[in-house]
């Protein structure tokens, strides 16, 4: 099974931790795990690194972290709407929070 999770809650939310943890459960279950961050979830990068090393594809909107003022170029995981259209396409479940 392959989870797609679609974080765009920012940091006065539950939204990254609750991420964090059905992402790391899907993981140790043996399922594929797919996270986008988009709006004020692309704060979020820092948190959810431990899930890129977890096995975890992590990407963030560099556009929508930029207008922000957090995008760091050479950053593993900048992408685009078209990396969660790919994503969507290939997941059998999409959550969004």
């Amino acid at each position: 099974m392959h989870l797609v999770l679609c974080l765009l809650s920012g940091p006065r939310s539950e939204g990254a931790h609750t991420v964090k943890a059905l992402a790391t459960a899907a993981l140790e279950g043996g399922h594929r795990v797919s996270v986008f961050l988009a709006g004020d979830g692309t704060g979020h990068g820092e948190t959810l690194a431990p899930l890129r090393q977890a096995g975890a594809r992590v990407v963030g909107c560099s556009a929508d972290a930029a207008v922000r003022g957090w995008d760091r170029p050479g950053m593993p995981g900048r992408g685009s709407f078209v990396d969660l259209g790919e994503m969507a396409a290939d997941a059998d479940h999409l959550l969004v929070f």
